[in-house]
């Protein structure tokens, strides 16, 4: 479960020789993907019903994360899997044939090729949860463990959770970078992912904007797509955030590029380890019913799934900041500044040659009224409506409101100028 490693450190395997993983295919070029919206601690087995699955269809959600609580035997999985193909949900299935410790179990092949035998195929299979936060020195099992069900169902992805930077547990590397590379080099995993958590009761973690970078700079490097888990709802040291702090989390994660975004939690957890300490409330469903969390989520993802929709033939080409503190500074693309506020500019291109910019308020407290300066002779852009899922025409002078934590996206339906160049400067800042 995210977090808990925040008190005990990172968990390792049990102790055996050091394997050397078979070879595993190449990660190769990968297209871009479907935008995904899921989250962690999905309701009890026992509680997934028909019910809870509208639910969950109702607050813009595609994948269905395994829960933390109530088992997750085969026969409930199975079950889970047959509610969720009802409603056009996947989930994530987890199961201890396959998960970090499988390799204990004596005849571990035997079982876990049981386990995908029993699951291949469901119409609601999005994937096979492995394991959450796992140091380095687990990465040799891991591989082995996902190179296993790769063999067995490879058009299903297995999924396995990085920490974030601030993790002061032994991540089994010198340093998260080198973390980060040895899962991609060793494990080669299908989906790049990761939690990180920036708000504390009394202020904000500092680098969640380089541990973004240096996961987008992984991911484009290795052909990955990646997706970032968000704060969703209050506990341990971190305060319950606010409709436009989370919205501030996920614009974010989708400028740098993210192809998903997970949500803790969905059904706040109570029957689980350290609960006293940890002190988990108000996720989306708490007592089994909806709070103003889910309220928030059900309007974000429809604002995200429609951007990630138009950007899904795009590719991030580099970010952008608008005072050069978080990400290199302007210009970008078309964009020569952008004045009135703290924003940060992602900036996609298509095959084509067409170019899109997500802009985000930095601002999570207060709305921005920005304007654009264009490029000389650069066209203005197009403006995307999430509500009606259309585009319009900019207005002259290019005066933008974003609320607080909001984003706009923008478009130049025209294949760029080739007299400009398209930055994609790195953003440099302190250490890994």
């Amino acid at each position: 479960m995210p977090l808990v490693l925040f008190l005990s450190g990172c968990a390792s395997a049990p102790t055996r020789p050091r394997v050397t993983p078979p070879p595993l295919p190449s990660s190769g070029s990968v297209a871009p993907s479907p935008f995904i919206t899921t989250f962690w601690c999905g309701p009890p087995l026992a509680e997934f019903d028909d019910r809870r699955a509208e639910e969950i269809v109702a607050a813009g959600f595609t994948i269905v994360g395994p829960p933390c609580e109530g088992g997750t035997d085969p026969e409930r999985n199975r079950r889970a899997l047959d509610v969720a193909a009802r409603h056009g949900l996947k989930m994530w299935i987890a199961d201890t044939r396959f998960n970090e410790r499988a390799r204990t179990l004596p005849d571990w092949e035997q079982q876990l090729a049981a386990a995908v035998a029993s699951y291949r195929g469901h119409p609601a299979l999005g994937g096979y949860f492995v394991t959450d936060e796992p140091s380095a020195r687990q990465f040799d099992d891991l591989a082995l463990i996902v190179s296993r069900l790769r063999e067995h169902d490879p058009g299903t992805p297995a999924y396995i959770n990085l920490v974030a930077d601030y993790v002061s547990g032994d991540l089994g590397a010198p340093t998260y970078r080198d973390y980060v590379e040895r899962f991609v080099e060793t494990v080669r995993p299908a989906l790049l992912s990761y939690d990180y958590y920036p708000f504390g009761a009394t202020t904000d973690r500092p680098t969640f904007f380089t541990n973004l970078a240096l996961v987008r700079d992984a991911a484009q490097r290795h052909a990955l797509p990646f997706m970032l888990i968000v704060l969703a709802m209050p506990h341990l040291v971190y305060r319950n955030p606010s409709e436009a702090e989370l919205s501030w989390q996920v614009y974010h994660a989708l400028a740098y590029g993210a192809r998903g975004i997970s949500y803790f939690a969905y059904w706040t957890p109570v029957q689980v380890e350290f609960a006293d300490r940890l002190k988990f409330r108000n996720g989306l469903i708490e007592n089994g019913k909806p709070t103003v969390h889910y309220t928030h989520a059900q309007r974000l993802n429809r604002a995200v799934r429609a951007i990630g929709q138009q950007l899904e033939s795009f590719t991030s080409v580099s970010v952008g900041d608008s005072l050069g503190e978080m990400a290199a500074r302007l210009p970008i693309g078309p964009i020569a500044a952008i004045e009135g506020g703290a924003i940060t500019a992602g900036l996609f291109r298509n095959d084509t040659g067409e170019l899109a910019v997500l802009l985000v308020n930095r601002d999570y407290r207060s709305a921005a009224a920005i304007a654009l300066r264009l490029r000389d002779g650069e066209d203005r852009p197009q403006l995307f409506d999430v509500n009606a899922g259309t585009w319009t025409g900019s207005n002259s002078d290019q005066k933008l409101r974003l609320p607080p934590g909001g984003a706009q996206l923008l478009r130049w339906p025209r294949p760029f100028k080739a007299t400009t160049t398209i930055s994609s400067r790195p953003f440099q800042a302190g250490g890994d």
